[in-house]
């Protein structure tokens, strides 16, 4: 059986369970409008990082193959390989 590679869908922020704690801004400090949305950015690319790095894939993808073989053992199959 030939399964296709673990992928990432999505990597996003709680927008209801997240804020900004705080920012300090003063009379003649630049805004930027942007800001909060570039760190969200930023913190969700930090995140994919992160478990990529971790080795989620790797672990998605034998999580995938494992479940499979039970699946088809309980079917009867007495062999299951997994080409990659």
């Amino acid at each position: 059986m030939r399964l296709p590679p673990a992928e990432i869908f999505v990597a996003t922020l709680d927008n209801d369970k997240s804020y900004v704690y705080d920012r300090e801004t003063g009379p003649f400090a630049v805004t930027d409008a942007s800001l909060e949305t570039s760190c969200r950015q930023a913190a969700e690319d930090k995140i994919r990082q992160s478990v990529l790095e971790d080795g989620i894939l790797q672990q998605a993808q034998s999580n995938a193959e494992n479940y499979l073989f039970k699946f088809f053992s309980t079917l009867g199959y007495k062999s299951v390989q997994f080409e990659r």
